[in-house]
């Protein structure tokens, strides 16, 4: 039986060797194409290459470039290595496979999909997403950036989330940050702790920790300053300090130096400098020019220089009213006064209260204050030379200097007390002249 094996192979090598001469072999023509190193052809037959599963294909050892299988399982089909990997022929049908893997993930999902199922890279290599070389999103196990340059220079920082445009995008150590809009926190470095939202929010911050900016430029100029909480569109848009609380559309927007300020409301504070202030109420301290002011307060709905309510922390005075400037001013520098107002108060009731007893008018009653006490000869003299009482602001100092409640009460008090002495004094003298009288009577 072998030599009738061998034999016919021989017959066949001598039937073929026309073609063998020419360094190509031909199958079913005795002229196969010049091109090919086999040429086979048929009218009603065709090629079987080898087929095997994915199992039997990747223990293939060694495999060469360009060798080709038929897979029978999974996602069957002709499938070459590429000297890295099996790819299936025909990448452009919506089947083609993402991998050569069974379990891997086709461009149109996975059937054999499971509840365990996940798209992932090896521990410690964060996952990329990219439009042609560009890195749109890395997701990884400290940190998460979608967005074109977002988190491109991440090294050592954890916990940040940048979504847009160049959010985070030079961000190496800093830690914490919640960047959500083109460009927020796009100059970070180090700083941490640090929520930024809206286009260009915290634009410029290299370095600063804890900073809150809500709003598209909000807190954009701020370097290396932390404790700032800016909210609303530019708001504290020129701000490099520490400890502000903004809140409204440009407000604060001109401050760039001060700090522990608090504006609340549209424009407030727009162009004023300074460290202490409160502005509460739309355009509230919002000035023509930019002005330095510090611990001051005002409470107003529009620009004015004497709002409803203003303050002055360092003098520990506020005024209430339409005060002209200067006034109100020079009443604060003084010292004198905490409350100034314009248009008088109108209450149910008001208790005024003493600095000591030596302001109230009991001394009268004491013998060193009656044995000074005018004799009502001089008082009438007094009286009738100075238009008031001795002793009494006259109606010309009161319109000058005011009526001090406490005071003018005690002298109100004090005159009541004297004439009250007056009348026992006088008292006596009558019951003596009675007496008197009544003596002479008798002796008639």
């Amino acid at each position: 039986m072998k030599k009738i094996y061998v034999l016919g192979f021989m017959g066949w090598l001598m039937s073929h060797a026309a073609s063998a001469q020419k360094d190509n072999v031909g199958i079913g023509t005795l002229e196969p194409d010049r091109s090919a190193v086999l040429d086979i052809q048929s009218s009603n037959k065709g090629l079987l290459i080898p087929r095997m599963s994915v199992v039997q294909r990747n223990a293939i050892p060694q495999p060469a470039n360009g060798l080709m299988v038929y897979q029978t399982d999974a996602l069957s089909g002709f499938y070459f290595y590429d000297g890295r990997e099996w790819k299936p022929l025909g990448q452009n049908i919506p089947e083609a496979k993402a991998t050569a893997n069974v379990d891997g993930w086709l461009l149109n999902g996975n059937p054999n999909a499971t509840a365990n199922s996940f798209i992932g890279v090896p521990s410690g290599v964060p996952l990329q997403f990219r439009i042609g070389n560009s890195r749109i999103a890395q997701l990884s196990t400290t940190n998460i950036f979608i967005g074109a340059a977002s988190g491109g220079a991440i090294t050592t920082g954890i916990s940040n989330f940048g979504l847009g445009s160049n959010a985070m995008r030079i961000t190496s150590t800093g830690s914490h940050n919640f960047a959500l809009g083109s460009l927020a926190l796009n100059s970070n470095i180090s700083g941490s702790i640090n929520v930024a939202i809206g286009n260009g929010s915290m634009l410029n911050n290299v370095s600063g920790n804890q900073n809150v900016a809500i709003g598209n430029n909000a807190l954009s100029s701020v370097v290396s300053a932390g404790n700032n909480v800016s909210i609303g569109l530019n708001s504290a848009y020129k701000n490099l300090s520490s400890n502000n609380t903004v809140v409204g559309t440009s407000a604060l927007y001109h401050n760039e130096n001060g700090n522990s300020n608090v504006a609340l409301g549209f424009s407030s504070g727009f162009f004023k400098e300074g460290s202490g202030n409160i502005f509460l109420g739309t355009n509230a301290g919002r000035a023509s020019v930019i002005t330095a002011e510090s611990n001051k307060l005002y409470i107003a709905n529009t620009s004015t220089t004497t709002p409803l309510i203003y303050g002055d922390f360092s003098a520990k005075f506020i005024s209430i009213g339409d005060v002209p400037v200067a006034k109100r001013d020079a009443i604060a520098s003084a010292g004198q006064y905490g409350l100034l107002v314009k248009g008088g108060i109108m209450t149910e009731k008001i208790k005024v209260a003493l600095a000591s007893t030596a302001d109230w008018a009991d001394y009268v009653f004491t013998p060193e204050y009656q044995a000074k006490m005018l004799p009502l000869e001089q008082v009438e003299a007094f009286i009738l030379k100075n238009k008031h009482l001795p002793n009494v602001p006259s109606a010309a100092q009161m319109a000058e200097e005011g009526l001090d409640v406490t005071q003018t009460s005690a002298k109100l008090l004090e005159k009541i007390e004297e004439l009250t002495l007056y009348m026992i004094e006088m008292k006596k003298e009558i019951k003596a002249l009675q007496q008197e009288n009544e003596a002479l009577k008798k002796k008639e």
